[in-house]
Order: structure tokens, then sequence, then C-alpha cells
């Protein structure tokens, strides 16, 4: 490994590590401190909110140094489709795991002790192991989906992925907090247990859930890369006719399809243009 190699893996892990911690601070703080004024029962919404913003704002933050992952599942399924290498995704691993911690510590330390044990995982309101099991799968699949999708699958909106991304983890949260607490960040759960010196007899399903989700969207991104979806949508990103027309035929080309469609290009100077490309004719 080069010296190079190495400076930049200790800057994206150290990245990750603030990232992290900066997101359990801001996310399981403002959850507690919700919990903690409104009840429980009446702060689904609210708690939602504070994740889906604390991720939104700090993957922002640190999407050009590491990628912004902040969660194993997401590094997991990243090194399942080429995009980590294993040492790399230790790395990632371990300082999501120090970053939560100290994210979650820091919140608790810098507000009054409570009961309220900093958002502890574990099932709720007549949820089974089960249910819990494969709430917390499909739910980390989707983040997980969303992730390579926006982060990895390069378009002009990739800048913005830290919305989408946020926005994901929000809707995620709406769903399961009643039931499991949502976890969907294994790094998230184990911190809240590690602080809260408590762990549920059911924590194993907020490592296992989420793992297994990761493997299914990794599965997703594999399968539509291998059926070149991005050529059976070609132009979706084109600016104008001329590079959506440019863009079609190109996929055209990719795909081998023969049948010849004629674009009418119509130029500055109100001049007509014609290009012919091969497509299959779907748009």
């Amino acid at each position: 490994m080069s010296k190079s190699t190495a400076r930049g893996w200790l800057t994206q892990s150290l990245a990750e590590f603030i990232g992290t911690a900066m997101f359990m601070y801001i996310a399981v703080g403002g959850a507690d401190a919700i919990t903690n004024d409104i009840g429980d029962d009446n702060g689904y919404l609210a708690k939602a909110f504070a994740f889906g913003i604390g991720l939104a704002v700090t993957a922002w933050a640190f999407f050009r140094i590491s990628g912004s992952h902040f969660n194993p599942a997401v590094s997991f399924s990243s090194l399942i489709t080429g995009y980590l290498t294993v040492p790399k995704f230790v790395l990632y691993f371990v300082s999501q795991l120090l970053g939560a911690m100290l994210g979650v510590a820091l919140a608790r330390g810098t507000t009054p002790s409570s009961d309220r044990i900093m958002q502890v995982n574990s099932l709720m309101n007549g949820q089974s192991l089960a249910r819990g099991f494969f709430l917390e799968f499909f739910l980390t699949a989707i983040l997980c989906f969303v992730y390579h999708m926006v982060v990895h699958e390069k378009n002009r909106s990739t800048f913005m992925s830290a919305l989408p991304y946020g926005l994901a983890l929000f809707s995620c949260h709406l769903f399961a907090t009643r039931y499991t607490n949502a976890a969907i960040n294994p790094a998230r759960a184990f911190a809240t247990s590690v602080v809260a010196r408590r762990f549920t007899r059911d924590h194993w399903i907020y490592w296992l859930g989420p793992l297994f989700g990761a493997i299914l969207a990794a599965a997703l991104h594999i399968l539509f890369r291998y059926f070149d979806y991005d050529q059976h949508n070609a132009g979706i990103d084109a600016e104008n006719h001329a590079q959506y027309v440019r863009a079609k035929a190109a996929a055209a080309e990719h795909l081998g399809h023969g049948h010849q469609n004629t674009y009418a290009n119509r130029g500055p100077n109100n001049t007509t243009n014609t290009t012919t490309a091969t497509s299959d004719g779907r748009h």
C-alpha cells in the first residue's frame, strides 16, 4: 500500500468516525429530548424527523470525503457490490462503531440524566421476534438500495444524494419506530445499548436484520447493473433534446438493437437536423 493510499483511507475513516458521531449526537439526542417532552406514544413523527434530518445534514457535509455511510449495513452492502475493499470496510466498520458510541455518549453527557436511556432498540407494541427481524431486514434493504442508486450510480443529481438518503431513513423510521424503535443501523443499536449498559434479549436482530438487508440491496443493485438498466432509459438526465438523442443512440448501439429511429432536432436558427439512431423503441 502506498503512503498516499494509506493517508486517504485514514482521512476517510476519520470522516466516518466524526460524521457518525455527529449524526448520532443530533439524531439520538433530538429523539431522546422529544421522548422526554411528549412521550413515546406521541413522538413517532418527530423522532423520524430527528433521524432523517440528522442524517441528511451530516451526510451532505461528509459526502465528498468518505461517501457518508455512517452505517455498517451500508458499508457491508458497498463491500458486496465492489465499492469498498475488505480492509477499507474494516476501517469504516470500526470507525462507525466508535463514532456512534461517542455521539450517543455525548448526547447523554450534555443533557440531564434520565431513565429514558437514549433510544435503546427493543421490540414494542406486540411486535414478535420474527416480525421485528424482517422489518429491520426489509427497511435496511430499502435504505441501502436507495444509497446505491443515488450515490454509486452517478447522475446529475448525485451531488444532492444526502437528501434522498436522509428522506429514506425518515420514511423507515416512520414505519419502524413504533415496533422496533427503528435501528436500521447496527452501530446505532450497539451504541445506545453500550451507553445505557443494557442489551435486550432481542439485540441480535438489530445486527442480523440490517446485515441481511444489506445483502438483498446489493443483490438488487447487481441485478439491475447486469441488465444494463441505465441503457434502457437513456437520456433521462439530458438537458435538451440533442443530448437525449445522442444518449438514446449510444444506448441503442450498446444494446445492439437493429431498429432505426429518426429524431428531429430543432437548431438555434430554426433549422431542423435529423439524427438516425438504432434503438428498441423504448423511452
